[in-house]
C-alpha cells in the first residue's frame, strides 16, 4: 500500500532562495538609505551656505557695525567675515567645515578670487558670479549664483 500522507516542510533549496531574496532586499535598502543621506547632506549644506550668504548681504545692507560683510570660500569650508577683505584668524571670523562627502568647486567670481564681499550700506557686490557645491558620492552638483545686487539664486 502506498502512503497517502503528504510531505510537510521546506526543502533546503526553498530556504536558500528565501534567504537570498532577503539578503538582496536588505542590501538594496541599506544602499538606498546611504544614498538618501548623502543627498540630504548636500541639500542641507547648500541651504546653510545660502542662509549665511544672505545674512552677510543683509548685514552689509543694514550697515551692521558700519562695515562690509563677506564669505571666504575654500574647497572644504567657508568662512564668514566682517570688513572689506578676508583676514585669516580674525576674531570675528566664523568658519564652517563642509561634510566630507562634498566640496566647493568651480568658483567663478568677477575679478577672480574666492571672497564674496557685500559692500555697506547697500549690500551690492563686485564679486558676483557662480560657484558649485558638488558631491561625487551622490553624483549631484548644485550651482549657486550671486548677482551684482547681492541676491542669491540656486
Amino acid at each position: 500500500m502506498k502512503s497517502s500522507e503528504s510531505q510537510k516542510g521546506m526543502t533546503l533549496i526553498e530556504i536558500m532562495l528565501v534567504v537570498a531574496i532577503l539578503a538582496i532586499s536588505v542590501g538594496l535598502s541599506v544602499l538606498y538609505s546611504q544614498s538618501s543621506q548623502v543627498r540630504a547632506d548636500i541639500n542641507s549644506q547648500v541651504e546653510q551656505f545660502v542662509g549665511h550668504l544672505r545674512l552677510a548681504h543683509t548685514s552689509a545692507n543694514a550697515g551692521l557695525n558700519d562695515t562690509s560683510h563677506g564669505i571666504h570660500l575654500e574647497t572644504d569650508s567657508f568662512t564668514i567675515f566682517e570688513g572689506t577683505s578676508f583676514v585669516e584668524g580674525a576674531d570675528l571670523n566664523y568658519e564652517y567645515e563642509l561634510s566630507a562627502t562634498m566640496q566647493i568647486q568651480n568658483i567663478s567670481l568677477n575679478g577672480g578670487g574666492s571672497d564674496i564681499v557685500f559692500d555697506a550700506p547697500k549690500g551690492n557686490t563686485s564679486d558676483f558670479g557662480t560657484l558649485e557645491f558638488q558631491s561625487d558620492q551622490a553624483n549631484k552638483t548644485v550651482e549657486i549664483e550671486i548677482t551684482r545686487l547681492g541676491t542669491v539664486n540656486y
